[in-house]
């Protein structure tokens, strides 16, 4: 169910920046779920319902949010207002445009979990911990290789990463982005422990000798609040994590030439165009 949730989240809030994603959610939704479940002819009909509905309201209520929010970050780099103050003001509403569609969805996730066979359930589940599995795996191959391998691969992709938006990188922007990788934590033990208690959570909550409305309510809390199951040691490296990310950014703008932030405004206006054509 998780794994719905995100992906439809996911295909709603990336609308903006890619109009294949946005036209076609509904078949990369179900391409996408068949690793995870397989819904029968009436859930089926019950979702196509449901997500043609968030579609019609996330065009019309959401994604002129996404068109505002990006136009304000445009002016702010034209009139030179990015601080780390600015920078967390941005990401905070981006946050919000999740929890919106989180919050929107959610009554109808649980309706349609209601449905859900104990076959469904067990089949998910499994699914779920195969996936944990591979994500230990790849943190296990990852650690096998050496500490400069590791920084070399991290600051190839970051550096890939910012061409794609401001083109060109001269040396001091290399070496700016290499000097960075210190600062950021890895997460990846905690982001799984956080998955497998949400994972728990879940399969209690469906464990539940009834479909009733504790089971709803239970369902809606899940949907609605995963962050509870986090952990306090893994939201503050998160916060960590964030305010580097936000000093990262401050760092590569305050360096960035004419030709770079002209690039970056022109990708950015792009993605605004998209959220504002695909209203129609």
């Amino acid at each position: 169910m998780k794994k719905i949730i995100l992906l439809t989240c996911m295909l709603l809030l990336g609308g903006c920046s890619t109009k294949f994603a946005y036209n076609n959610a509904s078949w990369l939704i179900y391409w996408y779920m068949d690793d995870y479940i397989e819904l029968n002819d009436a859930q089926e009909d019950q979702f196509d319902r449901y997500f043609a509905e968030w579609i019609e309201w996330h065009k019309a209520e959401e994604l002129p949010k996404y068109a505002a929010q990006l136009n304000q970050i445009i002016e702010d780099i034209e009139q030179q207002n990015i601080n780390l103050e600015r920078i967390a003001f941005h990401r905070d509403n981006a946050r919000a445009h999740w929890v919106r569609a989180r919050e929107y969805i959610a009554e109808d996730l649980v309706a349609l979990g209601r449905t859900l066979s104990e076959e469904q359930v067990v089949y998910l589940l499994a699914a779920l911990e195969e996936e944990n599995q591979e994500d230990e795996e790849e943190m296990a191959e990852n650690k096998e290789l050496s500490k400069d391998k590791r920084d070399r691969n991290w600051v190839k992709r970051n550096q890939k990463n910012i061409r794609r938006w401001m083109g060109r990188l001269s040396d001091e922007q290399k070496l700016f982005i290499s000097g960075f990788r210190e600062r950021f934590e890895s997460t990846g033990v905690l982001w799984l422990d956080y998955k497998r208690r949400y994972q728990q959570a879940l399969r209690e909550t469906f464990a539940m000798s009834a479909r009733d409305e504790n089971f709803d309510a239970a369902l809606l809390e899940l949907i609605v609040n995963p962050e509870q199951y986090r952990g306090e040691v893994f939201d503050e490296a998160t916060d960590r994590n964030l305010l580097a990310a936000s000093e990262y950014m401050m760092g590569l703008y305050d360096m960035a030439n004419k030709k770079q932030l002209k690039r970056l405004i022109d990708e950015i206006d792009s993605i605004k165009e998209d959220a504002i054509s695909l209203q129609k």
